[in-house]
């Protein structure tokens, strides 16, 4: 998860912006709780969707407590605590930031990349005891996206596969295992996991083209669809392909909340289908808004 999932703000309620905030604390909280404090540095926005739809079909009550924190200490804040749906979104952001952290220095032998992989080394030993299933799916996808890109794969669906069965997985929370109707929630999380997986991978390569093209680095549409340097700017190669791209992106926002309307919340409802029908359209089109920008800008 690569930042672009959350909450479109103005559209929310103030105790539904306060309660987002307390799930974001609550993460952040439980990382300092079982991890330490080094970790808490890679917290981000996205985690927070996960711990919302995990917490919101279970009916048990929410532990919440007005807290200062150290990073904010001039104003008290709602903070989420005691939560095992809080603790599985925390580990999964942890898992994936050290192999987003990795990634980075491997791509860009990137000093920073490589000073925080190497401090998180331990927070990974503690995950592969907590998650170790997970621990163990996560590497093997992100090894086949390694290869899909070391050979120019030329099919943004294929090399969107791994991540995309990555997202699978890690939205299967063992949690869900242990309610009623496991099965059924298992299957809708994997389906949310899944398409939420092909949406990121897409939107992130088409954000990427302009530093991909810089660099001259692996993306699968730059791949797919042949950019011209002699006959076009990158402004132009997305333009081109953004119809294309923008079809795909509807789809699978399109299959998410599908499947999230089969599921029955008891809490949350109002943050979830913000995020699902403002924020992530939202980010879509401020992604789209940028090459229109700077393509007007080059007429």
């Amino acid at each position: 998860m690569l930042g672009y999932i959350k909450p479109d703000k103005p559209d929310l309620k103030i105790k539904e912006f306060e309660i987002y905030g307390g799930y974001y604390c609550g993460i952040c909280k439980s990382i300092a709780k079982r991890y330490g404090q080094f970790p808490r540095l890679v917290l981000n926005y996205d985690s927070v969707f996960l711990a919302l739809l995990l917490a919101g079909i279970s009916p048990a009550p929410e532990h919440i407590e007005i807290q200062r924190c150290f990073v904010h200490p001039s104003k008290k804040r709602t903070i989420l605590y005691d939560s095992p749906e809080i603790d599985y979104a925390a580990d999964i952001l942890l898992l994936l930031a050290y192999y987003k952290l990795k990634d980075d220095y491997q791509d860009d032998r990137s000093l920073k990349a490589a000073v925080g992989a190497a401090l998180m080394h331990g927070t990974f030993k503690k995950l592969t005891v907590a998650v170790p299933e997970k621990c163990a799916y996560v590497k093997d996808r992100l090894d086949e996206l390694s290869e899909l890109e070391r050979s120019n794969c030329a099919s943004i669906d294929r090399a969107a596969e791994p991540f995309a069965k990555l997202m699978e997985e890690v939205f299967d929370c063992p949690l869900l295992k242990k309610e009623k109707n496991g099965e059924e929630l298992s299957g809708l999380f994997r389906r949310i996991g899944y398409h939420l997986g092909k949406w990121i991978y897409l939107i992130d390569a088409y954000d990427d083209i302009e530093d991909n093209l810089k660099k001259k680095s692996f993306n699968p549409l730059i791949s797919q669809f042949g950019f011209d340097p002699q006959g076009e700017t990158a402004d132009e190669f997305k333009q081109r392909i953004r119809d294309r791209v923008e079809t795909n992106l509807i789809l699978y926002l399109a299959e998410i909340a599908k499947s999230c309307s089969h599921l029955e919340f008891k809490k949350n409802h109002g943050l979830i289908e913000n995020i699902l029908y403002f924020g992530l359209m939202r980010k879509t089109e401020e992604i789209f808004k940028k090459g229109t920008e700077n393509h007007a800008e080059s007429i």
